[in-house]
């Protein structure tokens, strides 16, 4: 009985070496081993290193291709603006022109030619900036942001509002006026009232009451095109409105069932 007790004793202590024996083996590899790796680098997507969190990752859907008739619209636009830029000029062109000699004769600026000069200024700067910009959101984003579209509808309307003034005051001057001094204009005088010809002389030569009845023309023009693009950027801005407001009205339609 002592000897069997003896030899299960040193089978239980030889059993124990071994298994302690495999688990060190086991916790200390051979220091030349590696480990395969499961996850490879090149099975990541490329941006994305070990360890990120991947969860709120999106990409975004590709834009649906313009539709032909937004491409003509756009052509057209475009088209627009470059005429307000060149109307633009030609007006800065014509009354830049009185405002110039005034300085030289070293007279008084006229007060209506500067503010003439300066919407002239102020619309073609803003013709000349919606022409960059197209190839400006190119590189930020394919469309425009909606958010800008009232503020641009706001300072379009107050360009139709300027150019309305100038139309006002220069056609009320110059338009239906003709230079008395032509003997080409002798029948157009002849059916106007004296009075009108009369106070012609105080209105400048007769070259520069043609350029002021021209450039009343151009102001009219002017206004026109303004007043169509303003119109137009107020529609965008009705239709992205509405169509923002339309995930709310579903989102209240879900939250009642």
């Amino acid at each position: 009985m002592f000897v069997a007790t003896k030899l299960l004793k040193i089978g239980y202590n030889q059993a124990k070496k071994r298994k302690a024996n495999k688990d060190a083996q086991f916790q200390q590899p051979h220091p030349n081993y590696t480990y395969p790796n499961p996850y490879p680098m090149s099975a990541y997507p490329p941006g994305v290193a070990p360890g990120t969190n991947t969860q709120y990752i999106a990409h975004e859907p590709p834009a649906p291709p313009a539709s032909k008739g937004a491409k003509l619209v756009s052509m057209f636009i475009s088209i627009l603006r470059f005429l307000q830029f060149v109307f633009g000029l030609a007006v800065i062109g014509l009354y830049g022109q009185d405002v110039r000699h005034d300085h030289e004769d070293d007279d008084t600026y006229h007060a209506k030619w500067v503010f003439a000069l300066i919407v002239g200024f102020l619309a073609t700067s803003t013709a000349g900036f919606h022409m960059v910009l197209p190839f400006l959101m190119k590189r930020v984003n394919n469309s425009s942001n909606p958010k800008f579209h009232l503020p641009q509808f706001v300072w379009e309307f107050v360009l139709c509002i300027v150019w309305l003034t100038v139309f006002g005051i220069f056609g009320k001057m110059y338009i239906g006026v003709y230079p008395s001094s032509s003997s080409s204009s002798s029948k157009r005088d002849s059916d106007s009232s004296t009075s009108t010809s009369s106070s012609t002389s105080g209105l400048g030569d007769a070259s520069k009451i043609n350029r002021m009845r021209h450039a009343a023309w151009v102001d009219l023009v002017n206004l026109l095109m303004w007043v169509f693009t303003a119109s137009w950027v107020l529609v965008r801005w009705l239709k992205s409105r509405r169509a923002n407001a339309v995930p709310d009205v579903d989102v209240e339609k879900d939250n009642q069932i």
